[in-house]
């Protein structure tokens, strides 16, 4: 993992986004949300916290200085000295510096809060794959949501005009009153879906403004002609092994055991002689005692009359050997080692869970590309058979529920095709999220799909000023 964690991608949008679209785009929105986004602002700040952990690990094997000063006031009486009574104050500073020499549980420490900052490092890789991924599914939920609007709207408005056709039918006898009920019942239908369409609508629009803290009044559309050719590479093995090798969550399982390692030779280090040298410098002071009563010839009244100040320093090695400490010491190093070895086996099945999920959104991918192909001829199949329909429902061999289910079907393959683009582009950033490529050079290759001269109004999604030719198209 060789890249930055925060600054390419600040960089970048920032770059971008002062480009000046015409209408918002995806990098417009993958600015706003690096600003606001509280999920992404937390990962980050958690993983400039998680760098400590290093420092605090490397600690224990680098000196300590510890410095003491102390104030005390003295009131002493010696009774067999002929009441000997003394009065004064005292004063003691204390410098003491230690180095370890051999700690075998510090230097394991030090390995596990390594391991625990590499830990730290893939988790956030995971995050900020995590937000290009919430960018873009909040982006394209927005234009999914507008598709399926859209063609509620326009299936709403057919069938519309198919019912007052059928009634019309049936007030000169052309039409038995079947016919109006059916229409009446796929109208009545129609009116549900695009109630729910609205709602779900207005449901994708809230949640993007909930993740970029904006409110977006318009949108650039997907291209018509989108390079949808499948995996590149496209063998799936390659997937498969960059995901082995690069995927942030294999690399922190990895990293974990490690960490889980590291303390069981920790503990076992605990119960093992610590060996550290130190050194230490005192000055005590006494501030003129007040000495009365005893005898003023006796040795210990001379003494304290004229006790001077002292300096003292050492200077030595100390060994420190745990014993016995009621079994707990030995009893940590089983459950370190036993945690270790669950990690490991967490990191085994990591690494199979990941190569299954790579598998998987390679071969949905692959089917994607196809699909949207498969989606776009069906819209061309079903085209022809409403107006093959209609024209046999004018000339009396075919019934209006025939020209209300081609109908369906139409708008219905309107939706497949949109929606097959749009899972076409998310399971493709999926896929390098399994492999652990995914980056904000995906988010601006995504971006250039994206046409700034086709735009939707988030607040008029309606059908006024389209042609029925571009209702009936695919986009």
């Amino acid at each position: 993992m060789k890249r930055s964690p925060i600054t390419p991608l600040s960089l970048l949008l920032a770059t971008l986004a002062a480009g000046g679209a015409q209408a918002a785009d995806l990098t417009n929105v993958a600015n706003a949300a690096w600003d606001y986004d509280g999920t992404w602002r937390a990962d980050r700040q958690t993983w400039e916290a998680d760098q400590e952990t290093l420092v605090q690990g490397r600690a224990a094997l680098l000196p300590t200085i510890d410095a003491s000063h102390r104030h005390s006031e003295i009131n002493q009486t010696y009774e067999s000295t002929g009441d000997l009574e003394i009065d004064g104050r005292s004063r003691s500073t204390s410098v003491t510096l230690t180095q370890p020499l051999f700690r075998l549980d510090a230097f394991y420490g030090y390995k596990e809060a390594k391991s625990l900052t590499s830990v730290a490092q893939a988790e956030f890789y995971q995050s900020r794959q995590d937000f290009v991924l919430r960018v873009a599914q909040g982006y394209f939920g927005v234009l999914r949501a507008w598709d399926t609007l859209v063609s509620a709207q326009a299936e709403e408005k057919a069938i519309s005009r198919q019912l007052e056709q059928s009634q019309e039918r049936f007030d000169v006898g052309l039409v038995a009153s079947t016919d109006v009920e059916e229409a009446r019942a796929a109208y009545d239908l129609a009116r549900v879906n695009l109630i729910v369409a609205e709602q779900e609508f207005d449901i994708a629009r809230d949640q993007l403004e909930t993740l970029t803290g904006r409110k977006w009044e318009t949108l650039a559309e997907l291209r018509d002609d989108l390079p949808m050719e499948g995996p590149q590479p496209s063998k799936m093995n390659a997937w498969i092994d960059k995901a082995a090798y690069q995927n942030p969550q294999i690399l922190a399982a990895r990293y974990s055991a490690k960490a889980a390692g590291f303390t069981a030779d920790r503990q076992l280090g605990a119960m093992l002689p610590k060996v550290q040298l130190f050194a230490e410098y005192q000055h005590n002071h006494n501030t003129d005692p007040s000495v009365s009563g005893g005898d003023p010839g006796n040795q210990l009244t001379q003494f304290y009359s004229t006790q001077p100040d002292t300096n003292s320093k050492t200077i030595g090695i100390e060994v420190t050997v745990p014993l016995f400490r009621g079994g707990g010491l030995n009893s940590q190093r089983k459950q370190a080692a036993l945690l270790a070895d669950a990690a490991g086996q967490r990191y085994q099945q990591t690494i199979r869970d990941i190569s299954q999920q790579a598998r998987t959104f390679y071969r949905t991918v692959e089917a994607d590309a196809l699909r949207v192909e498969a989606r776009r001829q069906a819209i061309r199949s079903t085209r022809s058979a409403l107006e093959a329909t209609q024209s046999g429902y004018e000339v009396g061999t075919r019934n209006v529920v025939d020209v209300l289910n081609a109908q369906q079907a139409l708008y219905a393959a309107q939706r497949d095709y949109a929606n097959a683009r749009y899972d076409y582009i998310l399971d493709t950033l999926t896929l390098k999220s399994a492999a652990g490529e995914l980056d904000v050079e995906d988010l601006v290759a995504v971006n250039d799909w994206l046409s700034g001269q086709e735009t939707l109004d988030l607040y008029n999604p309606d059908l006024e000023g389209q042609s029925e030719a571009q209702m009936f198209s695919p986009r």
